[in-house]
């Protein structure tokens, strides 16, 4: 049972959750970010160097992204292809994707890689980079995903129900305008590690 202290901290947190930008990406315990206040260093590299990319234009290309000039973080960048149709797909993912997630899901549909309970969600906030042209921090607790039951998909390598998350998608565009992939990368933490995001409660 929370104290008395906690009990008003978490109060107080959700009173700052409902002044913030934070959209709620219900019915789950996360939260989209259009100001992409992010927090954890390592997203704030890539975000920056993203932005770095853009020079004089407003969205950098897949040409101006080289790998070798973020070796450290490939392990959790992930490629999303914006489709045709308005669906997207995983282009690629680094070995900490594949590992949390217990799947390849290079060259799977978010419907076929996630499930249609994690692919509703992340269509909903890849559809927003694109329409936007920006940005899109997402955070919050983990228990938007179950891995479906599939013979492909491993059991995760976490215990995803008591971990947290944030992450960025970027996007970029062959001509400054239109999106056609969206540079992403997350970071999942569990016990001690995790980190607190006050502006949620947790």
């Amino acid at each position: 049972m929370a104290t008395p202290a906690q009990t008003a901290a978490n109060e107080a947190a959700r009173k700052a959750a409902r002044r913030s930008p934070l959209l709620k990406l219900a019915p789950f315990e996360a939260y989209a970010d259009p100001v992409c206040a992010l927090k954890d260093p390592r997203l704030v590299a890539l975000h920056d160097y993203w932005r770095g990319k853009r020079v004089s234009k407003p969205i950098p290309a897949r040409e101006d992204v080289h790998p070798r000039d973020f070796v450290n973080h490939l392990p959790r960048v992930f490629l999303i292809d914006v489709l045709p149709d308005g669906g997207f797909a995983f282009r690629l993912a680094g070995t900490a994707i594949v590992d949390l997630f217990g799947c390849e899901p290079t060259g799977k549909s978010l419907l076929d890689a996630l499930g249609p309970q994690a692919a509703r969600l992340a269509s909903a906030v890849f559809t927003a980079v694109v329409e936007y042209g920006r940005p899109m921090r997402t955070l919050g607790a983990m228990d938007w995903w179950t891995p479906p039951k599939e013979a492909s998909f491993e059991a995760p390598a976490h215990d995803l129900a008591h971990m947290t998350f944030e992450a960025v998608h970027m996007p970029l565009s062959p001509n400054g305008a239109e999106v056609d992939i969206i540079m992403c990368a997350l970071v999942a933490y569990s016990g001690d590690d995790q980190p607190p995001f006050p502006e949620i409660g947790i």
